[in-house]
């Protein structure tokens, strides 16, 4: 076990130290609407346990936990390697700063002051092991919500990508039917644009990329999932583990079914009385 500390995380590798070798960095947060992102992650790391978790005071990390499953409050970094041998390090973020879904600027002040901090420290950790790129899986989770409806949208099943270190360039590539649109502008969550910004500035090489795959109402969007993976696997040839992806999505369909549960209570209450049980 090896510690590498910054001014507000304490990184912690669970064997020693890796060796420095050309290196890409996947990110992706596992709370998303319709668990696209989550589903992908899965996929892709199948039963790769983590070679590093990131611990700050800045992590947005529940009060109540709970026993015998307790919920981890760190960020989890995944080693794995693409099928020509590139090694890739999959950051798995647990949950972000809280959002308010609103283009006020009033509002949301404090993401930028709790969540650049973090970012910035574990860029400057990986630089050391020979990062040289950062991509960004999310889903285009602002375009369902009436307030942004004048900005852009991905289409249900397509994939947009952005490369960050040109903003000026209007163009998103949609996998799957080559299509391309100009002229949008698509609102990010600020844990996705903090990521690509501080990569950009922070890295050497600094090459950052977001995957933009599309909202969707249902828990669990398997198509969403898909064009992630589909895009992943022939772009970065990074493998994924189907059986894997399917078990997880039935899972997750399970607890979308639970997420208020119908409790048989003492004969006190009354028998029409709901309990709700646990929110996944």
């Amino acid at each position: 076990m090896k510690i590498e500390q910054r001014m507000d995380v304490d990184l912690v590798w669970t064997d020693k130290a890796p060796k420095i070798e050309p290196t890409n960095i996947l990110v992706y947060h596992q709370e998303e609407h319709g668990s696209a992102t989550a589903l992908a992650g899965k996929a892709l790391l199948g039963k790769e346990t983590p070679v590093a978790k990131v611990y700050s005071k800045l992590m947005s990390v529940p009060a109540i936990n709970y026993m015998p499953s307790p919920m981890w409050p760190e960020y989890r970094i995944y080693e794995t390697r693409s099928m020509d041998g590139q090694r890739w390090f999959v950051i798995r973020i647990p949950r972000c700063h809280p959002l308010e879904i609103t283009m006020s600027e009033r509002m949301n002040v404090n993401n930028w002051l709790y969540t650049y901090p973090i970012v910035r420290d574990i860029i400057l950790i990986l630089n050391q092991y020979g990062v040289r790129s950062l991509t960004y899986m999310t889903a285009d989770l602002f375009s369902i919500h009436p307030e942004f409806k004048d900005y852009g949208s991905i289409k249900h099943g397509h994939l947009g990508v952005f490369n960050f270190n040109n903003i000026n360039e209007e163009v998103l590539e949609y996998f799957g039917d080559k299509r391309s649109e100009h002229g949008s502008d698509f609102a990010l969550a600020p844990n996705v644009w903090i990521w690509c910004n501080t990569f950009a500035n922070f890295n050497p090489r600094g090459y950052a990329k977001v995957l933009l795959t599309a909202s969707s109402p249902k828990f669990v969007d398997m198509d969403a999932a898909d064009a992630l993976l589909n895009y992943i696997q022939n772009q970065y040839h990074l493998p994924y583990d189907e059986n894997i992806l399917n078990q997880f999505a039935s899972q997750l369909e399970t607890a979308a079914d639970m997420t208020y549960i119908k409790m048989d209570l003492e004969d006190e209450q009354d028998d029409d009385y709901d309990m709700t049980g646990w929110e996944v």
